[in-house]
């Protein structure tokens, strides 16, 4: 704990005095390091032998954990995958899984597998440098191996398809899975002569990795077995049992040690575990084979060996073994957690020492190299004043030109005409001249069933007029529909630099405490998010309705002439005629909205093209302004380099007075020279 307290707080002071760049994040990579040793749970393995292919812990749970625990292994063996067992203390009576995961190997343990297994062959080719040499050389053992190569053959075989199949997952920590679902799921391989001497071949090309977020379903599991590290169980258990406080505790089941169970992959897992363990249980049965295996790991405590706690049915050995792990294996774990947080404590200083060294090295006139934040800001802002560009220049195309189109595909010209229509046929004249047809001729109205047809066209006229009136507000709902649709399209290129301001500007300036209203992030949000756009206006307002001038000059009926079907014996009764003069007045005002369509086309595009230009002009484009971007304070020149490694070696300084107080003897040895106190302190 006080090592992890000193290293978040020489982070926090080598935070503020570096302005960033690679050596701040080696040095904010080295502290996290520290950071997470320090919190990392005790673990205890647990080590077993057997002769036949069932897992020893799978009994182990219920009388370790209590009555009613469940099963936390399987009965029949996986062969070779490690399941740690989280253990939580809560105020409860009985052992409930809370939640299990799922960790993979990454290429290089899955290349160290293949290097194993083939070493494991004996045919002195062990360094194959790819799966297409490692298959190739299976292809040739398989006719000669016996039951065990056969087996090692077809674990090869596997591995390689696991690989292809968990391309997405390799190197993935805590993938969620269902506890019956690891269960459930076997290798696709048997050991020891179960192969029954059928080749895994042809294995060239596997069918493919499964997509990104698979659920870890049970066949999905047997397939990418072989790729798998690691199953971590976390489990509440009840406090009167098990008194952790708040310190978690892991049980490491590892594979079960058997001459025909043996394999490269479970035999590297469990070096690997027990390399990192501090104390190792050793389960009842033969112990030959885990005692030679413990012994290769002098720093590792054993629990229990020969004559000491054996494992039966009873709660007596369960509550021996128990107070065993939470006894000499929490002291075991407590201690090797403090070294290797203490070694990880030397790297940081060793780093920070070479970070100050790196610095003074450096030219003085040379400005230190820029954080990677604000590369990826400045790369950021290129790419937005990249993409306004490309706006700048499609706007006039895609709202007033052929590839203009509103959400349903029609182009504006044929939307306003539609519009116009429907405004048209609804004049009430027409309702009433309709209503008067009669064997296909207008018939005069008699005043009492329905009412007179209008005989002048000054009835229309003043219709006309008060549609044409309407127009800019139909072709503004055009033109917006128009520019939203435009917009629509080219909103998913906008999509990555969304995300890149959303995933790396905000969250900085989150933790920054920084005011996030400024201009110059508000211009980028603008730039990102292209709703604004679809109500951009030109300056003078809407486009102006039609004069009296214009309506009078439109209007396609003679002011002075009567209607065709005002006599009632002429030939212009026909209902024909009616349709005919509705088509003309349709045409006059479709013809005055198609020219105001036109015009206001011109206007918006002349209005979102300005828009754009100031937003792009409004960019952050000089040091200064990235630099306040990122949260840095534009107005301040970095410090040399020279300077910024007086400052390392000053919070180095700091860092060993606790030190000096708490051990003036050896200060005093030292005669006071700090550099033999750090490199005595770095080399304890």
């Amino acid at each position: 704990m006080r090592t992890r307290e000193r290293a978040e707080r020489l982070l926090a002071a080598v935070t503020e005095a570096l302005p960033g760049g690679p050596h701040a994040d080696a040095a904010r990579a080295a502290a996290a390091q520290v950071v997470r040793v320090a919190q990392a749970p005790i673990s205890v393995a647990l080590l077993a032998e057997g002769d036949d292919d069932h897992v020893v812990s799978h009994h182990l749970w219920q009388p370790l954990l209590g009555a009613g625990a469940p099963a936390l292994t399987p009965q029949r063996s996986t062969l070779g995958y490690v399941t740690a067992v989280r253990l939580r203390a809560v105020a409860q009576e009985r052992a409930v899984v809370r939640t299990v995961s799922v960790s993979f190997l990454d290429r290089a343990g899955i290349a160290r597998c293949r290097s194993r297994l083939l070493d494991r062959l004996g045919d002195g080719q062990a360094s194959a440098a790819d799966w297409a040499q490692a298959l190739a050389q299976a292809r040739r053992l398989w006719p000669a191996a016996d039951a065990r190569r056969r087996a090692g053959l077809t674990e090869l075989v596997a591995l390689h398809r696991a690989e292809v199949f968990a391309e997405h997952l390799l190197g993935v920590e805590a993938v969620p899975a269902r506890l019956d679902a690891v269960h459930q799921a076997t290798m696709p391989f048997h050991v020891g002569g179960a192969t029954g001497g059928v080749p895994p071949f042809p294995d060239a090309t596997a069918p493919g990795p499964y997509a990104p977020g698979t659920e870890l379903t049970q066949s999905v599991l047997h397939r990418v077995f072989p790729a798998v590290r690691r199953v971590t169980v976390e489990v509440d258990v009840p406090r009167d049992r098990w008194p952790l406080a708040d310190e978690p505790l892991e049980l490491v089941d590892l594979p079960v040690l058997a001459p025909h169970l043996a394999t490269g992959r479970a035999d590297l897992l469990t070096e690997d575990e027990l390399g990192a363990a501090s104390a190792v249980v050793l389960l009842p049965g033969p112990r030959r084979d885990a005692e030679r295996a413990v012994r290769a790991y002098p720093h590792v405590t054993v629990l229990a060996g020969p004559g000491g706690v054996a494992l039966r049915a009873g709660p007596p050995a369960a509550d021996d073994l128990r107070d065993a792990v939470l006894g000499a294996g929490r002291d075991a774990g407590r201690a090797a957690r403090a070294a290797r947080a203490h070694a990880a404590y030397l790297d940081l200083r060793r780093v920070l020492r070479a970070t100050a060294a790196a610095l003074d090295e450096e030219p003085a006139a040379a400005p230190p190299p820029p954080p990677a934040a604000q590369e990826r800001l400045r790369d950021l802002v290129g790419r937005v004043g990249t993409e306004l560009t490309a706006l700048i220049d499609d706007v006039g195309r895609g709202v007033a030109g052929p590839d203009a189109r509103l959400d349903a595909g029609m182009t504006p010209q044929a939307a306003v005409t539609q519009r116009v229509v429907a405004r048209v046929h609804s004049w009430p004249q027409w309702a009433v001249l309709f209503a008067a047809v009669a064997e296909q001729h207008v018939q005069p109205g008699d005043g009492f069933d329905r009412e007179e047809p209008p005989a002048r066209p000054d009835v229309f006229e003043a219709t006309f007029r008060a549609t044409l009136r309407e127009l800019p507000s139909v072709v503004g709902e055009v033109v917006d529909a128009t520019v939203a649709a435009w917009r629509q399209r080219r909103s998913p290129r906008l999509g990555p630099l969304k995300a890149a301001l959303l995933d790396d500007v905000e969250p900085a300036r989150e933790r920054l405490a920084l005011d996030g209203s400024d201009a110059a992030l508000t211009t980028l949000r603008r730039a990102v998010q292209l709703d604004w756009l679809t109500p951009a206006r030109p300056t003078d307002g809407a486009p102006p309705a039609a004069d009296a001038d214009t309506a009078r000059q439109a209007f396609p009926l003679a002011p002075d002439r009567p209607l065709p079907w005002h006599d009632p014996h002429g030939p212009g009764r026909h209902q024909v005629t009616v349709m005919r003069v509705r088509r003309e007045l349709v045409e006059a005002v479709r013809r005055l909205a198609v020219e105001g369509l036109a015009v206001e086309q011109a206007r918006r595009v002349d209005a979102i093209r300005h828009a754009l230009r100031e937003l792009r002009a409004a960019l952050p484009r000089t040091d200064a302004e990235i630099r306040a971007l990122a949260g840095a304070d534009p107005d301040v020149e970095p410090d040399p380099p020279q300077v910024l490694a007086r400052r390392v070696e000053a919070l180095l300084d700091e860092d060993d007075r606790p030190l000096r107080a708490e051990e003036p003897d050896r200060w005093s040895r030292t005669g006071g020279d700090d550099r033999s106190s750090r490199t005595d302190e770095e080399g304890r």
